[in-house]
């Protein structure tokens, strides 16, 4: 048996069906642009929120460091203070022992002692001091004074 192809046979096509597809696909792709576009947002804000907790912890960190440096300053002025042979007040003896025992020990070893020593104030009482200490330390320099007796200061002679 033989099948012949017929010439006159078209295949029959729905304009409007095939319109409706060809809008579905278009609508398709529109959709998965949107999606694409969400997605890329929604990244962009993690990636936002992550930076600034990252900087948020970069400021605690660069705050605490602040505070170690300007503790750090003090106790180097007030062991300068104590190896030079100066009249140091109690209070900053205490606060370089506790902060830096070891330098205290070397500002110790390495004193010089004078015959006119001079004295100074409390350089550790509070941060006010200390934000004084890092302008200008020579304005914090006075004269010896009688009336301050109870800022007695550790003369070690060799």
């Amino acid at each position: 048996m033989r099948i012949e192809y017929n010439q006159y046979h078209q295949p029959v096509t729905d304009h409007k069906l095939a319109k409706s597809a060809t809008h579905v696909a278009e609508e398709e792709k529109q959709l998965m642009q949107k999606q694409k576009r969400e997605q890329e947002l929604e990244r962009q804000k993690k990636i936002a929120e992550q930076l600034k907790r990252e900087t948020e912890a970069a400021k605690e960190r660069m705050k605490a460091e602040e505070d170690a440096l300007k503790i750090y300053t003090t106790c180097l002025e007030i062991a300068r203070r104590i190896s030079s042979g100066d009249k140091v007040p109690t209070k900053d003896h205490q606060f370089l022992v506790k902060h830096d025992p070891a330098l205290y020990g070397k500002a110790l070893t390495m004193r010089i002692p004078k015959e006119d020593p001079k004295e100074y104030k409390q350089l550790s009482e509070d941060e006010e001091s200390q934000n004084k200490q890092q302008s200008g330390i020579s304005e914090e320099i006075s004269e010896p004074t009688s009336q301050d007796n109870s800022s007695s200061a550790v003369d070690i002679k060799i």
